[in-house]
Formats: C-alpha cells, sequence, structure tokens
C-alpha cells in the first residue's frame, strides 16, 4: 500500500539502499525507496568474494556460490596461500533475499525514478528530492544510498563531482582450480592493475581484471583477454564466452562526512567500500545497520541533530582500518608496475603470520 507520507526517502534500491529499508522497516518506519533502474536485479557485476558472516546479518546461505578457505596471492614468480574464512557470493540471490525480508506494510520502491535535486527551505533544511520530470517526493529524513553516481553527496559537496574509481571487467568462465581458493594476481603483467579469479559452483569461476589507471579504462577488455594467455592464468580459468560485465568503485580519499542537516549518505555516495581489496558488502551492510538506528533515534525524538552521531559511530569503528588500508593500498599498487618488487612483497608476506596477512586482506585490523 503506498503512504502518502514518508518518515525517510531513500535513494538508491543497490547494497546500502536495500539494507537501510530492511532495517528502517524493523523499526516501523514509513519508508520510500527511489531507484532509477527499472529492475532490482541489474547487477554490472553478479558476483563478488567477501569475508562476511552473514549470519550476522541476519542472512542465510541462500546466496552463498562457493565457501572459500584460502587467498592464494600470486607475483610472476612467486605465490603465497593465505588460510582465510572467505565466500564467493550471488548479488542477484543476496539482493532477492534481502528484497524479499522487507516489510510491505512499512517500505514503498519506486523503480524508474531519476532524482536531480534535493530542494531546501529559508533554514537549509531539506524538504523534498525532485525527479528529472519535476516530481517532488517529501520526508523528514533524506537517504543518498544512489552508489558512485553519489546523487545528493555530490551536489551539496560531501563528496567531489569528479572522483577516482577502481575499474573492472569480467567473464565466467570455466574453472580448473581448487574449489575452495580465490586468486589475486599483480605484476608487471597485469600494467599497474591486478587481476582475480573467483570460484563459483559448477566448476565455473569469475576471472576479472581491474585498474586504477584513467588511460587504461578504455583497453580495460582487451587486457582482460591479454592476461587470459598468461602461464598463471590458463592453469586456472578456460574462456568458452564472450559474456563481459563490468563496474567501478570509488577510491576517493577516506571519507567521514555522511550527514548534512537532514540528510544521510550510505555506501558508495560516500565511498564507504574498503580501500584495500575493494571489500563492500560487509562494510556497507554494517553501514547501513548503524545508520538506521540513528535514523530511528533522530526521528523518535524528531531532532535531526542526532543524525551526527552516525558519524561518530562510523569513525569510532572504521575509520582507522580505512586509513590503514589506504596506505597499504597506495603501497601494494605503486610497486605492481614491477615485478621484482611484488616478489619481494610476497617474500615478505610469507614471513608474516597467517593472521597478519588476513587483516591485510579484509581490511580488519586489530
Amino acid at each position: 500500500m503506498k503512504k502518502t507520507t514518508y518518515d525517510v526517502v531513500i535513494v538508491g534500491a543497490g547494497t546500502a539502499g536495500i539494507m537501510l529499508a530492511r532495517e528502517l522497516g524493523k523499526f516501523k518506519q514509513k519508508v520510500l525507496v527511489l531507484e532509477r533502474k527499472k529492475s532490482l536485479l541489474e547487477f554490472s557485476f553478479k558476483t563478488l568474494a567477501s569475508f562476511i558472516n552473514l549470519e550476522e546479518f541476519g542472512l542465510t546461505n541462500y546466496s552463498v556460490a562457493q565457501e572459500i578457505d584460502f587467498a592464494v596471492v600470486h607475483s610472476k614468480s612467486l605465490k603465497e596461500k593465505v588460510k582465510v574464512v572467505g565466500l564467493t557470493l550471488d548479488k542477484v540471490k543476496l539482493h532477492e533475499e534481502i528484497i524479499n525480508s522487507l516489510d510491505d506494510d512499512f517500505i514503498d520502491i519506486e523503480l524508474g525514478v531519476h532524482i536531480k535535486e534535493i530542494i531546501a527551505d529559508a533554514e537549509n533544511n531539506y524538504t523534498a528530492v525532485k525527479d528529472k520530470n519535476g516530481k517532488e517526493y517529501t520526508a523528514k529524513i533524506f537517504v543518498d544510498a544512489s552508489g558512485t553516481t553519489g546523487v545528493l553527496s555530490k551536489k551539496i559537496g560531501l563528496i567531489p563531482k569528479i572522483t577516482d574509481l577502481a575499474t573492472g571487467v569480467e567473464y565466467n568462465a570455466k574453472y580448473l582450480g581448487n574449489d575452495n581458493e580465490i586468486h589475486l594476481l599483480i605484476g608487471k603483467d597485469y600494467k599497474g592493475g591486478y587481476g582475480w579469479v573467483f570460484p563459483l559452483k559448477n566448476k565455473r569461476a569469475i576471472v576479472g581484471f581491474g585498474t586504477f589507471d584513467k588511460i587504461m579504462i578504455k583497453g580495460l577488455k582487451d587486457n582482460l583477454n591479454a592476461i587470459l594467455e598468461l602461464p598463471t592464468i590458463k592453469k586456472l580459468v578456460l574462456k568458452d564466452n564472450d559474456i563481459v560485465e563490468g563496474g567501478s568503485i570509488p577510491i576517493t580519499p577516506v571519507i567521514d562526512k555522511f550527514v548534512s542537516g537532514n540528510l544521510v549518505c550510505v555506501g558508495d555516495s560516500v565511498s564507504q567500500v574498503n580501500p584495500i581489496v575493494g571489500e563492500g558488502y560487509k562494510f556497507i551492510f554494517e553501514s547501513a545497520i548503524m545508520a538506521s538506528k540513528v535514523i530511528h533515534q533522530a526521528l523518535i525524538k524528531d531532532d535531526v541533530k542526532l543524525l551526527s552521531v552516525y558519524e561518530d559511530q562510523w569513525k569510532k569503528r572504521f575509520e582507522t582500518n580505512y586509513i590503514r588500508s589506504k596506505v597499504a593500498q597506495k603501497r601494494i599498487f605503486s610497486l605492481t608496475k614491477k615485478d621484482f618488487l611484488i616478489d619481494v612483497g610476497l617474500v615478505l608476506l610469507k614471513l608474516r603470520a597467517n593472521k597478519k596477512n588476513v587483516e591485510t586482506l579484509s581490511g580488519e585490523y586489530k
């Protein structure tokens, strides 16, 4: 049933938006989710590897494509196997599970809505968001969960209008390796980028190539095809189709400003992906749940100033880890064009305790 008034309007029904909607529905807040796509299950990437514990987020194993016991890091000459507890996830099934758990009594979703601006009154309180057709949507609190588009976060200056992105492409290919191992590949052959192989079920895997280099982006598919000819890759996958998928994640400096008045930003709209390996879902889900509790309190007490608590809690939980991950990211990718330095890095990885290597890969430092 459509509501006439809403407590919260969420712009974006991706990772952050649907998790936030689910949590606010539990609090019995009236929520409208606006999504520019015509489908809630349209993705540029259909799989991901994650260190997420699904039970912590009230999710089942429905979306698990493969359980992962090892992350194998490759240079041109060496490799190191890190013992991990990870998963390859089917994004479609993961989102299906969350969407099916939404409380229809409190949550409405409208598809095909392109939000263009946010409207403020004379006291600089946001009163509505407006779509490309001029229709306005009102609420007490607004949320930007629009991903890298940053529909609202960029408009009000919480994030730069032009942001750096890590962009990747991948194939679903026949898998020749061990089902319980993901593979991360760096070195000169990857031209300053990086490669990955994530196993799925039925001896299939995702093989991909990504880069931070703007110059490389136009040639991503060609570079992916080139690395498929590398001996290390050929031992792991066999390309048997030409269907390529692709997408981007933000690589801005660590951001800790997510609130402006009665506007809250969650997820890629404020670069909440962990910098080190692009681990997004675990951190964004946690951020969305954190934001939902603060939004609920602000609505109960009718005080949007309480929304700043979300920033304080996020900083306490994530900021140090993100700063360390950002340093590690810069260090790793400054070395990727020199195989000798990457080999040295792999040797150092071998000398470290497995626990420390897991911290680096997962972005969860103790």
